[in-house]
């Protein structure tokens, strides 16, 4: 460790707000994940009354994985605030004047900050994309089983593409009985329709695993020849199953990096609007990228000594953190909705932060 240290360049004065940085950021989040569990249960308690999870499931298979779920939704925070804190209580204490009264440039005061924030970055940077995702599996299956009642799925004006050559159309699902009315399937050769099948009901045979079409009309187009065939059921295979018709836009969270591009992919494919799956994978890099900036935020906001104390820094904080979270909010929105670029919409905020850090920055006592 000694050997890193002398790497690094990093002295004891060093180490000690390191150290400071981190366990401090370690105790935020678990002080407000206690908070957002006993929360989290006032709210849900009717469904646990009701539905009489044990607590053996309530602690080990929901809130032990609900904790990453919070930490990830709200870590910029957690350390924007801790870093204000902590490094306010240097200020007050007249640490930081002492320091930087040695002699040792504004940049080597940064750098301990600048190394945690790093550290903490490749941290939730490989848990956002591979490992919170699966904690996230955890916590949405046991809101399925005890929480959602349910299922919410894609029930108007369904549009898929079965494969490169046919498409399916229904112009209603009802997923609690698997029965799809007005249906229409088309096939396509050499970008002309060949085939349309339409069919006023279609049903999933759970027994056999293929769909049954009823009160069937097909017409088979042969250049000027279009005969049309009538059928009262007709037994086809499709390469679609009801669970594609559950809308899995809440399920995002679940899925780590490669799934969730896989997932893309596959909505592209059928056509299906994608904004908010990309908002989604931006996140994961913009979130751990946020901590550089929000750390030199708090740094800037905190480093002069207040006659309010601490207490001056923490509510400048809270304001700045709420500021924060609503411009997320706001432009999250915008991304989902397709009225803003999924990258800008995830980048506007950290960007406009950065700028005021680096004003902030300059106009810090040095």
């Amino acid at each position: 460790m000694k050997r890193i240290y002398e790497i690094l360049g990093l002295g004891i004065i060093d180490r000690y707000i390191m150290r400071k940085y981190i366990f401090t950021f370690l105790f935020c989040v678990l002080l407000f994940s206690l908070i957002a569990i006993f929360i989290d249960i006032s709210e849900k308690i009717d469904d646990y009354i009701k539905n009489k999870p044990t607590l053996y499931v309530l602690v080990f298979e929901y809130y032990l994985w609900f904790i990453p779920y919070f930490m990830g939704l709200f870590s910029p925070v957690f350390l924007f605030l801790s870093t204000i804190f902590f490094n306010s209580k240097l200020a007050q204490n007249t640490e930081i004047i002492s320091i930087l009264n040695s002699g040792a440039p504004y940049y080597k005061f940064l750098k301990p900050y600048l190394l945690s924030a790093l550290l903490l970055f490749v941290l939730f940077l490989v848990a956002n994309m591979h490992l919170m995702p699966i904690a996230d599996q955890h916590r949405l299956k046991f809101e399925d089983t005890y929480i959602r009642v349910k299922v919410e799925t894609q029930n108007n004006n369904i549009y898929y593409m079965l494969n490169d050559s046919s498409v399916i159309h229904m112009e209603s699902y009802n997923y609690a009985d698997s029965v799809g009315y007005n249906c229409t399937i088309e096939g396509f050769k050499n970008n002309k329709i060949y085939n349309r099948i339409f069919a006023t009901r279609i049903i999933w045979n759970k027994a056999n695993k293929h769909w049954s079409l009823e009160n069937v009309q097909q017409r088979l187009f042969n250049g000027d020849d279009e005969p049309l065939r009538k059928l009262q059921t007709l037994d086809t295979l499709l390469n679609i199953k009801p669970d594609e018709f559950v809308l899995k836009a809440n399920y995002v969270t679940s899925m780590t990096n490669p799934e969730l591009n896989e997932y893309i992919r596959k909505e592209k494919s059928k056509g299906a609007p994608v904004h908010k799956f990309y908002v989604e994978l931006y996140k994961r890099v913009a979130v751990p990228t946020s901590f550089f900036i929000l750390t030199i935020l708090a740094v800037a906001v905190s480093s002069k000594k207040s006659r309010g104390g601490t207490g001056t820094h923490i509510a400048l904080g809270f304001g700045l953190t709420i500021v924060y979270l609503f411009l997320i909010q706001i432009f999250s929105v915008m991304g989902f909705s397709g009225v803003l670029s999924p990258v800008l919409s995830v980048w506007i905020p950290p960007t406009f932060f950065l700028i005021i850090a680096l004003l902030l920055l300059k106009t810090a006592p040095k």
